[in-house]
Protein backbone atom coordinates (compact mmCIF):
# COMPACT_ATOMS: atom_id res chain seq x y z
CA UNK A 1 0.00 0.00 0.00
CA UNK A 2 1.18 3.80 -0.68
CA UNK A 3 2.80 5.33 2.32
CA UNK A 4 2.36 8.67 0.98
CA UNK A 5 -0.88 9.84 -0.96
CA UNK A 6 -2.03 13.16 -2.27
CA UNK A 7 -4.76 14.58 -3.84
CA UNK A 8 -5.24 17.44 -6.43
CA UNK A 9 -5.46 18.09 -10.07
CA UNK A 10 -3.24 16.50 -12.94
CA UNK A 11 -2.22 18.88 -15.81
CA UNK A 12 -0.38 19.86 -18.62
CA UNK A 13 2.03 22.67 -18.70
CA UNK A 14 2.58 24.57 -21.96
CA UNK A 15 5.33 27.06 -21.60
CA UNK A 16 5.91 30.74 -23.30
CA UNK A 17 8.92 30.24 -25.11
CA UNK A 18 10.68 33.26 -24.80
CA UNK A 19 10.97 35.68 -21.61
CA UNK A 20 8.36 38.43 -21.71
CA UNK A 21 6.26 36.92 -24.03
CA UNK A 22 2.60 38.03 -23.19
CA UNK A 23 -1.04 36.09 -23.51
CA UNK A 24 -2.04 38.84 -25.37
CA UNK A 25 -0.82 38.21 -28.66
CA UNK A 26 0.20 35.12 -30.59
CA UNK A 27 3.40 33.84 -30.00
CA UNK A 28 5.80 30.33 -29.70
CA UNK A 29 4.97 27.94 -27.04
CA UNK A 30 6.95 24.59 -25.62
CA UNK A 31 4.87 21.66 -24.39
CA UNK A 32 2.82 20.11 -23.29
CA UNK A 33 4.49 19.20 -20.27
CA UNK A 34 3.26 16.59 -17.41
CA UNK A 35 2.38 19.18 -14.08
CA UNK A 36 -0.02 19.63 -11.92
CA UNK A 37 1.57 20.90 -8.18
CA UNK A 38 0.51 17.54 -6.89
CA UNK A 39 1.43 15.45 -9.36
CA UNK A 40 4.94 17.01 -9.30
CA UNK A 41 5.05 15.95 -5.55
CA UNK A 42 4.07 12.53 -5.80
CA UNK A 43 6.42 11.72 -9.00
CA UNK A 44 8.92 13.06 -6.94
CA UNK A 45 8.43 11.19 -3.84
CA UNK A 46 8.46 8.02 -6.42
CA UNK A 47 11.90 8.85 -7.36
CA UNK A 48 12.68 8.33 -3.88
CA UNK A 49 11.97 4.98 -4.08
CA UNK A 50 8.63 5.51 -1.90
CA UNK A 51 5.41 3.77 -2.09
CA UNK A 52 3.08 5.84 -3.20
CA UNK A 53 -0.04 7.15 -5.11
CA UNK A 54 -2.25 10.15 -6.20
CA UNK A 55 -6.29 10.66 -6.49
CA UNK A 56 -7.49 12.79 -9.44
CA UNK A 57 -9.04 12.80 -12.43
CA UNK A 58 -8.09 12.89 -15.68
CA UNK A 59 -9.51 13.51 -19.28
CA UNK A 60 -10.21 10.94 -22.04
CA UNK A 61 -7.21 12.55 -23.84
CA UNK A 62 -3.40 12.06 -24.82
CA UNK A 63 -2.89 14.68 -22.07
CA UNK A 64 -4.43 12.37 -19.32
CA UNK A 65 -2.62 9.35 -21.07
CA UNK A 66 1.21 11.40 -21.06
CA UNK A 67 0.86 12.57 -17.22
CA UNK A 68 -0.80 8.94 -16.78
CA UNK A 69 2.13 7.00 -18.40
CA UNK A 70 5.22 9.52 -16.75
CA UNK A 71 3.41 8.35 -13.11
CA UNK A 72 3.05 4.83 -13.35
CA UNK A 73 6.41 4.23 -14.96
CA UNK A 74 7.98 6.36 -12.12
CA UNK A 75 6.46 4.15 -9.32
CA UNK A 76 3.54 5.77 -8.73
CA UNK A 77 0.42 3.63 -7.69
CA UNK A 78 -2.29 5.27 -10.34
CA UNK A 79 -5.18 3.18 -9.57
CA UNK A 80 -6.69 6.21 -8.56
CA UNK A 81 -6.56 8.27 -11.37
CA UNK A 82 -10.24 8.05 -13.06
CA UNK A 83 -10.60 8.42 -16.64
CA UNK A 84 -12.95 11.31 -17.04
CA UNK A 85 -15.38 11.05 -19.87
CA UNK A 86 -16.64 14.40 -21.62
CA UNK A 87 -14.06 16.18 -20.06
CA UNK A 88 -10.27 17.35 -20.96
CA UNK A 89 -7.40 17.32 -18.62
CA UNK A 90 -6.55 20.37 -17.41
CA UNK A 91 -4.04 22.96 -18.63
CA UNK A 92 -2.18 25.34 -17.45
CA UNK A 93 -0.30 28.23 -19.69
CA UNK A 94 3.05 29.87 -17.80
CA UNK A 95 4.59 32.88 -19.15
CA UNK A 96 8.03 34.36 -17.28
CA UNK A 97 9.14 37.52 -17.18
CA UNK A 98 12.98 38.95 -16.66
CA UNK A 99 12.54 40.08 -13.04
CA UNK A 100 11.66 36.44 -12.33
CA UNK A 101 7.85 36.80 -12.19
CA UNK A 102 5.60 34.14 -13.53
CA UNK A 103 2.14 34.18 -14.73
CA UNK A 104 -0.50 31.69 -15.31
CA UNK A 105 -4.02 30.79 -17.05
CA UNK A 106 -5.30 27.80 -15.36
CA UNK A 107 -8.06 25.71 -16.67
CA UNK A 108 -8.92 23.09 -14.40
CA UNK A 109 -12.41 23.84 -12.73
CA UNK A 110 -14.21 22.81 -15.81
CA UNK A 111 -11.87 20.33 -16.62
CA UNK A 112 -11.60 16.62 -15.58
CA UNK A 113 -9.35 17.73 -12.91
CA UNK A 114 -12.28 19.64 -11.06
CA UNK A 115 -14.36 16.93 -11.42
CA UNK A 116 -13.15 14.38 -8.67
CA UNK A 117 -15.87 14.31 -5.84
CA UNK A 118 -16.28 12.67 -2.08
CA UNK A 119 -17.61 9.76 -3.98
CA UNK A 120 -13.86 9.33 -5.16
CA UNK A 121 -12.34 9.03 -2.23
CA UNK A 122 -11.13 5.63 -1.22
CA UNK A 123 -11.05 5.53 2.91
CA UNK A 124 -9.24 2.39 3.11
CA UNK A 125 -6.67 3.69 1.04
CA UNK A 126 -6.56 7.19 2.76
CA UNK A 127 -6.42 4.83 6.50
CA UNK A 128 -3.38 2.93 5.16
CA UNK A 129 -1.21 5.29 4.01
CA UNK A 130 1.13 7.44 6.64
CA UNK A 131 1.30 10.68 4.87
CA UNK A 132 -1.53 12.85 3.21
CA UNK A 133 -0.07 15.73 1.18
CA UNK A 134 -2.13 18.55 0.53
CA UNK A 135 -1.96 21.37 -2.45
CA UNK A 136 -3.69 25.00 -1.23
CA UNK A 137 -4.34 25.16 -5.58
CA UNK A 138 -5.69 22.40 -5.23
CA UNK A 139 -8.00 23.74 -2.68
CA UNK A 140 -9.47 26.63 -5.30
CA UNK A 141 -9.63 24.38 -7.92
CA UNK A 142 -13.50 23.32 -7.57
CA UNK A 143 -15.99 23.04 -5.01
CA UNK A 144 -16.46 18.87 -5.48
CA UNK A 145 -12.24 18.68 -5.14
CA UNK A 146 -12.15 21.25 -2.03
CA UNK A 147 -15.12 18.34 -0.83
CA UNK A 148 -13.11 15.84 -1.65
CA UNK A 149 -10.12 16.83 -0.22
CA UNK A 150 -12.09 17.31 3.40
CA UNK A 151 -13.08 14.24 3.46
CA UNK A 152 -9.54 12.59 3.10
CA UNK A 153 -8.35 14.98 5.99
CA UNK A 154 -10.86 14.18 8.08
CA UNK A 155 -10.42 10.17 7.20
CA UNK A 156 -6.71 10.90 8.23
CA UNK A 157 -6.53 12.70 10.74
CA UNK A 158 -9.28 10.24 12.73
CA UNK A 159 -6.71 7.41 11.79
CA UNK A 160 -3.36 8.69 12.59
CA UNK A 161 -2.31 9.91 9.38
CA UNK A 162 -0.08 12.41 9.04
CA UNK A 163 -0.85 15.68 7.43
CA UNK A 164 1.26 17.69 5.33
CA UNK A 165 0.52 20.95 3.65
CA UNK A 166 1.96 23.35 0.97
CA UNK A 167 -0.36 27.17 0.74
CA UNK A 168 0.81 27.25 -2.96
CA UNK A 169 -0.70 30.35 -3.17
CA UNK A 170 -1.60 31.16 -6.73
CA UNK A 171 -3.32 34.54 -7.18
CA UNK A 172 -5.17 33.19 -10.08
CA UNK A 173 -6.97 31.23 -8.15
CA UNK A 174 -7.56 32.93 -5.35
CA UNK A 175 -10.54 34.76 -6.04
CA UNK A 176 -13.27 32.49 -5.12
CA UNK A 177 -15.08 33.57 -2.22
CA UNK A 178 -14.48 32.02 1.30
CA UNK A 179 -11.20 30.47 0.23
CA UNK A 180 -9.18 32.17 2.79
CA UNK A 181 -11.35 30.55 5.33
CA UNK A 182 -10.49 27.17 3.46
CA UNK A 183 -6.65 27.75 4.08
CA UNK A 184 -7.76 28.36 7.89
CA UNK A 185 -9.55 25.54 8.40
CA UNK A 186 -6.71 23.20 6.87
CA UNK A 187 -3.86 25.33 9.16
CA UNK A 188 -5.95 23.37 12.24
CA UNK A 189 -5.86 20.48 10.72
CA UNK A 190 -2.39 19.82 9.40
CA UNK A 191 0.90 18.33 11.48
CA UNK A 192 3.44 19.87 8.85
CA UNK A 193 3.32 23.36 6.77
CA UNK A 194 5.80 23.71 3.96
CA UNK A 195 5.67 27.30 2.56
CA UNK A 196 7.37 29.86 1.40
CA UNK A 197 7.77 33.57 3.04
CA UNK A 198 5.44 35.45 1.24
CA UNK A 199 2.75 32.81 1.85
CA UNK A 200 3.55 32.60 5.53
CA UNK A 201 2.41 36.21 5.77
CA UNK A 202 -0.39 35.92 3.48
CA UNK A 203 -1.74 32.79 5.95
CA UNK A 204 -0.97 34.63 8.76
CA UNK A 205 -1.14 38.46 8.44
CA UNK A 206 2.21 38.95 10.79
CA UNK A 207 4.72 40.46 8.54
CA UNK A 208 7.54 39.10 10.82
CA UNK A 209 8.96 35.60 10.85
CA UNK A 210 8.55 34.64 14.49
CA UNK A 211 5.44 35.88 14.92
CA UNK A 212 4.23 33.99 11.99
CA UNK A 213 5.95 31.21 13.16
CA UNK A 214 3.92 31.37 16.65
CA UNK A 215 0.76 31.97 15.13
CA UNK A 216 0.99 28.55 13.40
CA UNK A 217 2.43 26.61 16.48
CA UNK A 218 -0.45 28.75 18.32
CA UNK A 219 -2.75 26.25 16.07
CA UNK A 220 -1.03 23.20 16.60
CA UNK A 221 1.44 22.80 13.77
CA UNK A 222 4.33 20.61 15.00
CA UNK A 223 6.50 21.46 12.03
CA UNK A 224 6.94 24.58 9.89
CA UNK A 225 9.26 24.45 7.25
CA UNK A 226 10.10 27.95 5.20
CA UNK A 227 11.53 27.26 1.57
CA UNK A 228 13.79 30.70 0.57
CA UNK A 229 14.73 29.36 -2.84
CA UNK A 230 17.78 31.32 -3.54
CA UNK A 231 18.92 31.54 0.43
CA UNK A 232 18.03 27.84 1.42
CA UNK A 233 15.36 27.14 4.18
CA UNK A 234 14.18 26.74 7.37
CA UNK A 235 12.55 24.39 9.46
CA UNK A 236 10.56 25.41 13.23
CA UNK A 237 10.31 22.18 15.47
CA UNK A 238 9.74 22.31 19.33
CA UNK A 239 11.03 25.79 19.85
CA UNK A 240 13.94 25.23 18.22
CA UNK A 241 14.83 26.47 14.15
CA UNK A 242 17.72 24.87 11.93
CA UNK A 243 18.43 26.04 8.30
CA UNK A 244 20.00 24.72 5.35
CA UNK A 245 22.31 27.12 3.10
CA UNK A 246 21.25 27.56 -0.53
CA UNK A 247 22.36 25.29 -3.20
CA UNK A 248 24.06 27.08 -6.23
CA UNK A 249 22.71 26.04 -9.56
CA UNK A 250 22.30 27.00 -12.84
CA UNK A 251 18.32 28.22 -13.19
CA UNK A 252 16.55 26.78 -16.26
CA UNK A 253 12.54 26.71 -15.26
CA UNK A 254 11.51 27.63 -11.20
CA UNK A 255 8.17 25.91 -12.14
CA UNK A 256 7.45 23.12 -9.48
CA UNK A 257 10.85 23.44 -7.40
CA UNK A 258 8.77 24.18 -4.11
CA UNK A 259 6.83 20.57 -5.15
CA UNK A 260 9.81 18.81 -5.63
CA UNK A 261 11.37 20.00 -2.28
CA UNK A 262 8.23 18.96 -0.45
CA UNK A 263 8.02 15.30 -2.04
CA UNK A 264 12.09 14.79 -1.07
CA UNK A 265 10.99 16.04 2.62
CA UNK A 266 7.85 13.95 3.03
CA UNK A 267 9.59 10.76 1.20
CA UNK A 268 12.53 11.06 3.84
CA UNK A 269 10.23 11.09 6.51
CA UNK A 270 8.52 8.13 5.27
CA UNK A 271 11.88 6.10 4.99
CA UNK A 272 12.23 7.09 8.85
CA UNK A 273 15.08 9.70 8.15
CA UNK A 274 15.99 12.39 11.03
CA UNK A 275 13.75 15.26 9.89
CA UNK A 276 16.93 17.39 9.43
CA UNK A 277 18.70 15.20 6.83
CA UNK A 278 15.29 15.31 5.39
CA UNK A 279 15.27 19.04 4.90
CA UNK A 280 19.16 18.92 3.90
CA UNK A 281 17.74 16.42 0.94
CA UNK A 282 14.68 18.19 0.25
CA UNK A 283 16.80 21.64 -0.32
CA UNK A 284 18.83 19.65 -2.90
CA UNK A 285 15.58 18.22 -4.62
CA UNK A 286 14.50 21.76 -4.81
CA UNK A 287 17.64 22.89 -6.42
CA UNK A 288 17.94 20.43 -8.86
CA UNK A 289 14.62 20.89 -10.04
CA UNK A 290 14.95 23.96 -11.50
CA UNK A 291 17.77 22.91 -13.74
CA UNK A 292 15.66 21.36 -16.53
CA UNK A 293 12.90 22.34 -18.53
CA UNK A 294 9.22 21.42 -17.40
CA UNK A 295 7.70 21.48 -14.31
CA UNK A 296 7.59 17.65 -13.75
CA UNK A 297 10.90 16.93 -15.53
CA UNK A 298 12.88 18.38 -12.64
CA UNK A 299 11.86 15.72 -10.65
CA UNK A 300 15.43 14.37 -9.55
CA UNK A 301 16.33 10.52 -9.27
CA UNK A 302 17.55 9.38 -4.92
CA UNK A 303 20.35 8.95 -6.00
CA UNK A 304 21.47 11.95 -7.89
CA UNK A 305 20.51 13.69 -5.14
CA UNK A 306 22.66 11.81 -2.53
CA UNK A 307 25.56 12.09 -5.39
CA UNK A 308 25.01 15.91 -4.46
CA UNK A 309 24.48 15.59 -0.84
CA UNK A 310 27.71 13.78 -0.44
CA UNK A 311 29.93 15.72 -2.42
Amino acid sequence: MAKVITIGEILVEIMAKHEGQEFTRPGEFLGPYPSGAPAIFIDQVARMGIDCGIIARVGEDDFGRLNIDRLHNDGVDTDHIYITPGYTTGTAFVTYYPNGERKFIFHFTHAAAGQLAPADIDENYIKAARYLHIMGCSLAASTSLRQAIGKAIKVARANGVIVSFDPNLRPELLSHEGIRGVYNDILSSANIILTGKKELVALTGEEETDAAVAYLQAKGMEMIIIKEGSLGARLYHQGDCYQVPPVRVQEVDPTGAGDCFDGAFIACLAEGADFREALAIANIAGALSVTRKGPMEGAAFKKDILALRHR
